[in-house]
């Protein structure tokens, strides 16, 4: 039974065996993008809105993304054949897109060697289970989001921050960890837009604040669930705060030493957002 598959330069194959060249700058730099798209009933969901965010990030950074529609489309229905899902299984499909191999070692963007169109894509799928355990978090007090930076609008490979504030919050026995921006205005999570019910209303932070436009937020936002607002770090415990992304929609049940009391329920609000 496949449980993850790979496609790159015209090949499926394993993704152990997807090998990517040491002067890729995707390795080097972690110059590139991605997207992870969830596939339900053996369908991309919302996979128009994950491709306006990949052209946008593309546009912001300068990458010049060579990819036709219609052709990462039929990739992925290939590979979503591939993995012979039943009807009630979950996968995930992550593209990745690096800026292109480079001409020596310079970090200049006129070194990059001229490449054929999918010659810097790659495609990675898994059968996932959808995550919907509670977990507690940390403010971390190492990292803070720029909300002035391009790069915090974009989706890129570099996920050293993340890393960090995880490693933070494991540290001191939290699940995961959430970020404030420059000016302590709650921002996101290390890998998760977030969403708070207060006073009977679902209220999510600002993009002003610096945090990546996700693509469920941007569903709840255009389904006039949730609304954004500049939210200051301090919660209240019958507040119901979640964490959720393409893959998972979890429930906080502790931040820092406050414990959360309201009861929630994460997969109806999912499919709510998916359907």
């Amino acid at each position: 039974m496949i449980e993850t598959l790979g496609w790159y330069k015209g090949q499926w194959l394993e993704i152990d065996r997807i090998l990517i060249a040491a002067n890729n700058r995707g390795l080097r730099f972690a110059d590139g993008l991605f997207e992870t798209i969830l596939i339900k009933e053996n369908k991309p969901v919302l996979f128009d809105e994950h491709l306006k965010r990949f052209e946008k990030s593309s546009k912001i950074l300068k990458i010049d993304l060579k990819i036709n529609k219609l052709t990462l489309r039929q990739l992925i229905n290939d590979g979503i054949r591939k993995l012979s899902l039943k009807n009630d299984q979950f996968a995930s499909v992550r593209i990745n897109y690096s800026r292109g191999t480079n001409e020596g070692r310079s970090l200049t963007i006129h070194s990059t060697l001229k490449t054929k169109d999918l010659d810097n894509l790659w495609l990675e799928f898994y059968k996932i289970k959808p995550n919907f355990n509670p977990i507690s978090v940390y403010i971390s007090q190492t990292e803070k989001i720029n909300e002035f930076s391009l790069i915090s609008k974009c989706k890129t490979f570099s996920y050293n921050q993340s890393i960090q504030v995880l490693t933070e919050a494991n540290e001191k026995s939290f699940d995961d960890s959430i970020l404030l921006n420059t000016s302590n205005e709650l921002c996101c999570g290390s890998t998760f837009n977030l969403l708070i019910k207060r006073n009977n209303q679902w209220i999510t932070p600002r993009k002003e604040s610096g945090c990546l436009e996700g693509i469920m937020v941007s569903k709840a936002l255009k389904l006039k669930i949730v609304k954004e607002e500049l939210i200051s770090p301090e919660f209240q415990n019958d507040d119901i705060i979640v964490a959720i992304n393409s893959l998972s929609c979890r429930q906080i049940n502790q931040v820092n030493d406050l414990r959360l009391k309201p009861k929630f329920d994460p997969i109806y609000f999912w499919d709510l957002l998916y359907s």
